[in-house]
This record gives structure tokens, sequence and C-alpha cells, in this order.
């Protein structure tokens, strides 16, 4: 749920292409997926639209499995007015999460507390054509494993109209990263998120409930460049309903609008300073659809958003799958 998108192409090249057009270097480095010096960060290490409902909601206590698949898809490249740049090209990022998930019985401050390790496999690629500049069309593509997440804690309160959580994560660098290398698939930096989220029930039934995840994040300098990206907010949300397919609200369906947003909220450090004002934003609305079987806790999700308002950075379709099981 917490993965990484960067880009980045050789300092030497950037600073030429700057002098020929300023918005191409930071078009084209969005479709880079290795991070290097005086490389701006395209979009946060949050993957949005991972949580679209309970999101104020702690697991029941016990043990739980999540695979969850997120992928995003672009053809568009926005500038820092929501303008489009003629860039033609395409990228899509697909990150396969794989959350083991504890939750204790005990309560800490009448919460329940939840840890967590989430293992992340990623697989990029890209394809980018400057009209403008004359140069070969630039590719590439890297898969393997990526950052790991670990939530130390989160802390969840159960009320009669709403679930209230908050908790801490950080993302560490686990996956392959060498400065100036094409095929980088983690960030090359830690990453520290402080998220809240509430889950409000509109009915006395619960069916009916309006979710609301934040998360917001802080960097590290990146190993072995001077890159320091910038911090950035992330907020998931959902209104949905919630119908019985059979007898006894046995296999209950989910359904309901989506969406979410994702904006950097501080400059990055380290890159080149025509770059430096450029701060990316993106907003996304669509649907989730949410399944629970009647056995041993097993529920099934997907989530399809259409982005649109983006700036200095992509503008894509994001479609998610993910399924969970309790122990």
């Amino acid at each position: 749920m917490w993965s990484a998108v960067c880009g980045g192409e050789s300092q030497t090249e950037m600073r030429s292409l700057y002098g020929t057009f300023s918005l191409i270097p930071a078009a084209l480095s969005i479709f880079f997926l290795h991070a290097i010096p005086a490389s701006p960060q395209v979009r946060g290490s949050y993957s949005p639209g991972s949580v679209l409902t309970g999101g104020g909601t702690v697991s029941d206590p016990g043990f739980s499995y999540d695979n969850q698949v997120w992928y995003i898809y672009s053809d568009k490249l926005k500038g820092p007015q929501g303008n489009a740049i003629p860039i033609q090209g395409s990228a899509s990022f697909l990150y396969d999460n794989n959350s083991v998930i504890y939750v204790p019985k005990f309560k800490f401050l009448h919460a329940n507390l939840e840890f967590s390790l989430d293992l992340v496999l990623s697989n990029g690629s890209f394809t980018a054509s400057d009209p403008l500049s004359g140069r070969p069309t630039q590719s590439g593509s890297a898969v393997g494993l990526t950052n790991t997440n670990v939530m130390p804690f989160d802390l969840g309160w159960h009320f009669k109209w709403a679930d209230i959580q908050t908790g801490y994560i950080f993302a560490i660098p686990t996956g392959r990263y060498v400065p100036n290398a094409s095929d980088n698939v983690s960030t090359g930096f830690w990453t520290s998120f402080w998220q809240t989220g509430a889950t409000v029930y509109l009915n006395k039934s619960k069916n009916t409930q309006i979710s609301v995840l934040n998360s917001y994040a802080w960097n590290t300098t990146q190993r072995g460049t001077t890159l320091h990206p910038g911090q950035n907010d992330s907020v998931d949300y959902s209104l949905t309903q919630t119908i019985s397919l059979a007898k006894g609200d046995r296999w209950p369906l989910q359904f309901g609008p989506a969406g979410y947003g994702q904006w950097e909220t501080t400059r990055a450090g380290g890159q080149l300073p025509a770059r430096a004002p450029l701060l990316y934003g993106v907003n996304a609305a669509g649907f989730t659809v949410n399944l629970t079987a009647p056995f041993k806790s097993l529920n099934f999700g997907t989530s399809a958003l259409w982005e649109y308002h983006a700036r200095n950075t992509y503008q894509g379709r994001t479609l998610v799958f993910d399924a969970n099981i309790s122990f």
C-alpha cells in the first residue's frame, strides 16, 4: 500500500534539455524509473486509492493476510497549470503488496493495537518521445522487490457512530538502487508516514458509511545523491452502501463512489533550481466494490479511478484489486 514512484535522467542531459525548453525535462523525468541527482520525485511513496473503505477501522484481534495489486497507466503529462505537455509516450506502474497484520487481544489507551509488515513487488515501464527536441525515444523498465513498509503501531478506537485510527509507518528502501542506474526498483531513501482515518456510520445498521484516510509523508535524502524529496499529503475517501446478497446477512456487498488526492506540500532539495517550485498534485474519482464471503472472514475488493486536475506529474487511470483473509 505504500509504494514509490520516482523519475530521473542524467544530470548533464537534464541541464541541456532545460536550456531548450524548460518544461520538457520535468516531463521526461516522470517516465524514468531510476532516481538520481537533480531528478524530482513525481509522486509520493503512498499509492493513492489503497484504503478507500474502512479508513478508520482497525482489524479484529488476530492475524490476517492482505494481498493488494495496485496498477496505474498513463499516456498524459500535465504542467504547472494543468496544461498538457507535448510528450508522446506512456508509463505504467504495478505494485503487489503482501501484508501480514497482527492485532493482539489487549488494548492500549482503550484502543486496539495493530502491527503490520508489507513486502512490495514492483513492475514499471515507460516510453517517451519529445517531438520538439528531435531526440530519440527513451524507454525502460524495472522489476523486483521495492520498499518494505513497517507499521510499528496503529491505534484504533470503536465508537457508536464512528471508528477512528491513527498510527505511524516507515518505508525501508530494500529494493535495488544504484545512483545513475536505469533499472532501479527502490527509491534509495527512507520515508515516514503518519496516518489518521475515520469511518463514519450514517445509520444504525452501519450499512451506510463515509470513509476518509489521510497519510502524510516525509523523506530522507536519497542515498548516493543530494536529492531530498519534498513532503506530501494523500487522502483516500468513499461513500458506500452495504447490501446482503443472501439471507441472514450473508455475502454482504459494499459499493459506492470513491476518490483520492495527492499533493506535494514542500519543495524538494538538491535538484535543479528550475524544477524546485514545480510541486506535483493530482485528484481522482471513481468507484469501489467489496464482497465478504461467509467463511473465514474472506474479503475481495476492486476499485477503478480516473485522475483529473493533475499538475507537474502524469495523469492516468488506477485499478486496485484486494483480497484479505483473517485467521
